[in-house]
Parts: C-alpha cells; sequence; structure tokens
C-alpha cells in the first residue's frame, strides 16, 4: 500500500513538473512580444536592445524565440571569435644613451599585423615619452609614433605604459624614451584582440555642484542595461581629480560600482573606466578639493556586444517572447556546438520590431513554496514561537521557584 501511494505520488510530481515546465515555456506566460525581421532563411543573429534588457530577466533566461508556426526556435549567445592573445616579445639592447632609453623589440618571422606595445617598467612616480619606430632588416628604421607613458600617485594610482602607433607587420621596434627607466620587457597586440564595443546612447545627464563635489546622474532610460566601460571628459585645459561611480535602477538607492581619475595633461588623458554596471543610472561624483568645478563634462557609457543567435529556420518571422520572472532558462543543444558548427556564414542580421503587449498573456501559477512567497508571514511566525518558547520557560522557571 505504501509502494502505491509512494508511486501515485511521484507520478503527481512528475505530471505537476511538467505542466509547470509547458506553462513556463508557453507564449501567453510572457508579458511582451516583438518581431525579429530578418532577410532569407537560416540562422539569424542580433543585438539585444535597451527593452529587451529592462523586461526581461537580467541574464535573458526568460527569452523564448517562436516561429510563424509558433514553434519554439532554439538560441544561445554567439560564442566569441578567436583573437590573437597579447603575446609578450623579446626586448634586446634596453638601456640609456645619453639622457635617453633605448631598447630593440623582436616580435618574430611571424610578427603579423600589431598596433600597440605594453611596456613592462619597473618603476614608479615618472612622466615620459616614447617614440616607435619600425624596419624589417634592422637597418633602416620609420617612425611611427610618439606616445606619452606615465605612473602617477594620488587618490588613485594612474599608470599607463601603453604606446600605440599605426598597424604595422614590422618585425623589429626601435623605442627610444625620455623621462623614464630602462625598459624590462614589453606584450604586442593588436585592434583585432580587444572586444569590439558599443556606445549607449544617454536618455538624460544632470549636473549639479554640491559642497566641495560635482555629481553628474546619468539616465540610460532603461533598467539592466549593461555597462562595461565610462568614458569621461572634461573642456577644462589640465586636471586631475578622483571620483566616485554608483549605479541604481530606481533612481533612490543607489550602490558602489568602483573609484577612479579622470585627468587630461602633458598630452596625456585617462582612460575609460572600467565597470560591472547592470543599471539605468549611474552617478558620478567628482571631487573638486579646493579647485573651481571642471568645465562641461563628457560621459560616453560602453558596452561588449552580446549579439544572440538563432537556430536555422525559414519560417519568417520570428517572434520574441520574454517578460516571465517564473520562467527558467531554457537548455538547447545548439548552445553546446562549437563556433564552426554554427554556419555563421549563413547567419542573417536580424532587425527588432516594436515592443508590445501580449494580448494573451497569462500570468502562469506560482508554485514556489508559502514561505517562499510570503517571507515576511513566515519571519512574523518564527519571532512569535520564539517569543512563546521564551515566555514558556520563564513561567516554567518561576513555577519551581
Amino acid at each position: 500500500m505504501r509502494r502505491r501511494v509512494a508511486a501515485a505520488g511521484l507520478l503527481f510530481a512528475l505530471t505537476a513538473s511538467v505542466a509547470v515546465a509547458a506553462d513556463e515555456d508557453s507564449p501567453s506566460s510572457f508579458r511582451y512580444i516583438r518581431a525579429l525581421e530578418a532577410p532569407g532563411s537560416g540562422p539569424v543573429r542580433f543585438e539585444p536592445d535597451r527593452l529587451l534588457y529592462a523586461h526581461a530577466k537580467a541574464d535573458l533566461s526568460d527569452l523564448r524565440i517562436f516561429d510563424s508556426q509558433l514553434q519554439p526556435v532554439p538560441w544561445r549567445r554567439l560564442p566569441p571569435a578567436p583573437r590573437e592573445p597579447e603575446r609578450p616579445v623579446l626586448v634586446l639592447n634596453s638601456g640609456r644613451q645619453g639622457s635617453a632609453t633605448s631598447a630593440l623589440v623582436d616580435l618574430g618571422p611571424r610578427s603579423g599585423v600589431h598596433d600597440r606595445l605594453e611596456l613592462e617598467i619597473p618603476a614608479r612616480g615618472f612622466v615620459g615619452r616614447v617614440e616607435v619606430s619600425g624596419s624589417d632588416d634592422r637597418k633602416t628604421f620609420t617612425r611611427l609614433s610618439r606616445t606619452l607613458v606615465y605612473d602617477l600617485a594620488g587618490a588613485r594610482r594612474a599608470h599607463s605604459t601603453v604606446v600605440v602607433y599605426p598597424e604595422s607587420d614590422f618585425r623589429y621596434l626601435s623605442l627610444r624614451a625620455t623621462g623614464v627607466p630602462p625598459i624590462r620587457g614589453a606584450t604586442v597586440s593588436s585592434r583585432a584582440a580587444r572586444p569590439s564595443l558599443l556606445r549607449r546612447p544617454l536618455r538624460r545627464l544632470t549636473r549639479t555642484e554640491e559642497s566641495r563635489e560635482t555629481v553628474l546622474l546619468v539616465d540610460l532610460g532603461f533598467g539592466k542595461i549593461p555597462v562595461d566601460e565610462l568614458a569621461l571628459s572634461a573642456a577644462s585645459g589640465t586636471y586631475d581629480r578622483s571620483l566616485e561611480i554608483e549605479g541604481s535602477n530606481d533612481g533612490t538607492t543607489f550602490a558602489a560600482l568602483t573609484s577612479a581619475r579622470i585627468f587630461r595633461f602633458l598630452g596625456a588623458r585617462s582612460a575609460p573606466i572600467p565597470l560591472p554596471a547592470r543599471h539605468r543610472y549611474l552617478r558620478i561624483t567628482i571631487a573638486n578639493g579646493d579647485d573651481e568645478p571642471l568645465g562641461p563634462v563628457e560621459v560616453a557609457p560602453f558596452a561588449r556586444l552580446r549579439t544572440l543567435l538563432t537556430a536555422p529556420t525559414s519560417e519568417r518571422p520570428l517572434r520574441l517572447f520574454y517578460g516571465n520572472p517564473l520562467a527558467r532558462a531554457p537548455r538547447y543543444e545548439l548552445a553546446r556546438f562549437p563556433r564552426r558548427a554554427l554556419r555563421l556564414q549563413l547567419a542573417r542580421v536580424g532587425t527588432l520590431g516594436p515592443e508590445q503587449r501580449n494580448s494573451a498573456f497569462e500570468p502562469p501559477a506560482d508554485t514556489r513554496s508559502f514561505a517562499r512567497r510570503h517571507p515576511a508571514a513566515l519571519q512574523a511566525a518564527l519571532a512569535v514561537a520564539a517569543l512563546a518558547i521564551t515566555l514558556g520557560g520563564f513561567l516554567a522557571l518561576r513555577r519551581r521557584t
């Protein structure tokens, strides 16, 4: 008898779980819908926009794609293209020539195309310039660029030993530097080794002056927008200020993201600031100290591409459904295929249509336990129980005495 009850219970649980899964993936369980247009057939690639980030779950796990026959279409994030990594190179003849530092960089017989070197300079507190020239035979050199390098102390250390130059395939690079100690090593890379970035548009940028601080409030227009870098530049001539960056999705509660410096002097300017942001609002507080506030400040948010790819299909147009906080992440075998098996040469670039409310939307049943649905009630019940136990112990102790 017990075995029959257990088997019946297991069957009921499996049936319930299947029903829940079906409800989670039903088109009627998603609040938003929009078209994904693409010419021809085959896979479709597209970039999520601000509306998708704002109204879907943060990891897009509630995103479902259906074809024109309402058949599910698997999707995945596009894996990054293989890139030539940064690689260390041989530094020869590093030393001094009078008041200058010199070195010869050998990139090897297969140097490839390159456009920057990151130098290893084992010192702090310097500002100097590095002149780069290129050659294939170590006899005749062509001047390529002159770059400022520096290491400065302050509220936050500012350090840059990257020298850039036009794209080149020279095997040898001659370095001549002033104001820096001998160069110990170098790493070469190219633009292709760095991820592409997408500039995020701003809805609004407001500025207020508070006690010895300038506060910039960036409004990206929608919540949960990914931002990976923030570029700042002021119209003032020269400056060096520390700053704090905070993020918020409601405009009221802000969380600290990072601290950094913004500066410009001697032909150098601060690099974009890396950020772990998924917010609508970014609040930037610039410490002015006893200096005058900076002139107009330009703020440019950037994000890495997060391209999505669908499975091949000829049933156009496709439809995106999202906006179901109870939906679980789909598990498609497409996500396990290697890049070479994705037929990317056939992928069409898709265009997202306007977002619409799903007229067939029906909120899925909340299958969470009472405790998860009402955590405050559970905490109150536990508090009452604890109070009752304490009071009971006190009365029992009193009776004994």
